[in-house]
């Protein structure tokens, strides 16, 4: 079974002063639906020993928290750091990368893109206009349609990205690096209820 290591939300507790690490429960329904073990990494930890001893195959980056560059706030700041680092780390290791929604626009900050506002992306969905030069075009293209819930799109993809899928407003979707195991995409998976076949075939094939 592949171990992943699984990046969380952080949330501030409102009642009283407690910074919180946070999941959706249905990730872990997902991941025992594909066969991957998630190993849920805590941010007052080092994280190079859960990937030593554990002997990782993946990291996962998960959704959740604006990017520091678009909203400037602590919690933010947190998990940039901490992502950015997991992202050097794993090139540096040849680890997979797998990035959903805010993991996708953390992968594309590290790369150089750029992050605008955009209206109109929340709780919709959208059918995908799939790049064919794409390494997971097959995949991408058994895809109907894809749901939605992000304020910021994508810009200016680096020169080490490809655009792996937009939306038919040229909304980017997906995107995958174009030499190194990295894929990311804006759809929450495991916000589609039941799960979609196609979209989990997805995930486990890249881990695969």
């Amino acid at each position: 079974m592949k171990k992943i290591l699984v990046t969380q939300r952080l949330f501030n507790n409102k009642s009283y002063f407690e910074q919180r690490e946070m999941l959706d429960i249905s990730w872990g329904k997902l991941f025992e639906k594909i066969d991957l073990l998630p190993i849920i990494l805590p941010y007052e930890y080092d994280f190079k020993k859960y990937c030593n001893e554990f002997k990782i195959d993946g990291i996962f980056l998960t959704g959740g928290n604006d990017l520091s560059s678009v909203n400037q706030n602590d919690l933010s700041l947190k998990r940039d750091n901490l992502e950015f680092k997991l992202i050097k780390y794993a090139i540096e290791n040849s680890i997979p990368i797998f990035g959903v929604c805010r993991g996708m626009q953390i992968i594309a900050k590290y790369f150089g893109s750029d992050l605008n506002k955009i209206d109109g992306q929340i709780n919709i969905k959208h059918k995908l206009i799939v790049n064919e030069n794409s390494k997971y075009s097959k995949y991408l293209n058994s895809l109907k349609e894809v749901n939605s819930f992000h304020n910021y799109l994508i810009e200016n993809i680096s020169n080490d990205l490809i655009v792996s899928a937009t939306s038919e407003d040229k909304t980017i979707k997906a995107i995958e690096h174009k030499d190194k195991r990295i894929f990311a995409q804006m759809w929450h998976s495991e916000r589609v209820e039941p799960f979609d076949n196609n979209e989990l075939n997805l995930i486990k094939e890249f881990f695969s």
